[in-house]
C-alpha cells in the first residue's frame, strides 16, 4: 500500500479560497492537474509502499508520542517547486511560526520511524518545507501566463485553519487524481 503522514485541512473558508485560487489558475491556460480542495493537505512524510507489518510498526512507533499539533496555521502566499523557472508543481505556503512547528513536527515524526527497521531513514537535517500542493504541471504550455499568475499571488492571503492529529493515509492513484483514505489516526 502507498502511504503519507499529513496533517488534514478541513477548515471550509480555506478550502473555499483555494477553490476560487484554482478557477483563477486554470484561466491561465497552463497545462494543469489540481489537486481537489477537499483533500488537501500537509505531508509530514512520504513513506511509500509499505506492507502490513510495516503498517503496524510505523503505528507502534508513532502512538501516543506525536502530540497533536493544535496550531492555528495562516496560509498565505503562492510557490513552486522545483523553481519558478521550471514549475512541477504550485503550491500554498503557511506562515513562518507554523512552518517551523510543522518543521519541528516532522522531525520528531522521522526521529520515531528511525526504530522501523525496514523503512528507509529520513536526513533529519533535511530542510523540511512545509506547503500544500494545489496544482501539478503537467507541460510548460502557456508558462509565462503560468509564471505571471504566480508572482501576482505570490502574498495572497488564504485564511487559517486549526490543525489537529496526525494520519496515516493510503494514497491510490487513478486517473481522474488519487484518493486518500484514512489508515490511522494518532492520538
Amino acid at each position: 500500500m502507498r502511504t503519507f503522514l499529513s496533517y488534514d485541512i478541513e477548515e471550509a473558508t480555506v478550502l473555499s479560497n483555494v477553490r476560487k485560487l484554482q478557477r483563477e489558475l486554470q484561466g491561465t491556460g497552463a497545462d494543469l492537474k489540481l489537486v481537489e480542495p477537499d483533500i488537501l493537505h500537509f505531508t509530514i512524510r512520504f513513506l511509500g509502499e509499505i506492507n502490513e507489518q510495516q503498517k503496524e510498526e510505523i503505528v507502534q512507533s508513532l502512538e501516543g508520542k506525536v502530540p497533536p499539533l493544535e496550531l492555528a496555521v495562516h496560509f498565505r502566499g503562492l510557490g513552486t517547486f522545483p523553481n519558478e523557472k521550471r514549475i512541477s508543481v504550485v503550491w500554498i505556503a503557511c506562515d513562518e511560526t507554523s512552518s517551523r512547528e510543522l518543521g519541528e513536527q516532522a522531525r520528531l515524526v522521522n526521529k520515531l520511524l528511525d526504530q522501523v527497521q525496514t523503512l528507509p531513514k529520513e536526513d533529519a537535517n533535511k530542510n523540511f518545507q512545509s506547503h500544500v500542493t494545489i496544482a501539478r504541471v503537467k507541460s510548460g504550455r502557456n508558462k509565462a501566463e503560468l509564471q505571471s499568475f504566480i508572482a501576482e499571488h505570490k502574498d495572497e492571503d488564504f485564511g487559517s485553519a486549526r490543525l489537529g492529529r496526525l494520519k496515516l493515509k493510503l494514497s491510490e492513484l487513478f486517473p481522474e487524481g488519487p484518493r486518500y483514505t484514512d489508515v490511522h489516526e494518532f492520538s
